[in-house]
C-alpha cells in the first residue's frame, strides 16, 4: 500500500508539485506573516486554496501523459508556477482589502501599522 502511494507521487510529478507548493505556501504564509485574527488567516488560506484546487485539477488531467523531461522537472515547473500564482492572488487580495479601506469604506479588519 505504501509503495503504491509513493510510486504514484513519483510518477505524477505535476500533482505532487502542486501539493508541495500548497503546503510550502501555507507554511511560509503563516510563518512570515502570522495572522492576527481569523479574517487575516482566511485572506491567506482561501486564495491559495483556490489556486491549488484549480491547479490540481489541471495537473491531474495532464498527469495522464508523461512529461517530456520527466516527473521531477514537471513537479518543479508546476510547483513553482502554482506557488507564484498563489502568491500573486494573496497579494492582490490584500491590496484590494487595503484599497477598500483607503477609499473610506469601513475596514474589514484592523491592521496595526
Amino acid at each position: 500500500m505504501l509503495t503504491t502511494t509513493l510510486s504514484w507521487f513519483v510518477q505524477n510529478g505535476r500533482s505532487t508539485g502542486v501539493a508541495v507548493a500548497f503546503v510550502a505556501f501555507i507554511l511560509l504564509g503563516f510563518g512570515l506573516r502570522p495572522p492576527e485574527d481569523l479574517l487575516q488567516a482566511l485572506a491567506i488560506l482561501l486564495p491559495s486554496a483556490e489556486v491549488a484546487v484549480f491547479a490540481s485539477v489541471f495537473a491531474a488531467v495532464r498527469d495522464e501523459e508523461p512529461h517530456m523531461l520527466g516527473p521531477a522537472f514537471a513537479a518543479m515547473l508546476w510547483g513553482s508556477a502554482t506557488f507564484v500564482a498563489m502568491w500573486g492572488l494573496v497579494e492582490a487580495t490584500a491590496a484590494s482589502i487595503e484599497a477598500y479601506v483607503a477609499f473610506g469604506l469601513p475596514p474589514l479588519y484592523d491592521r496595526a501599522q
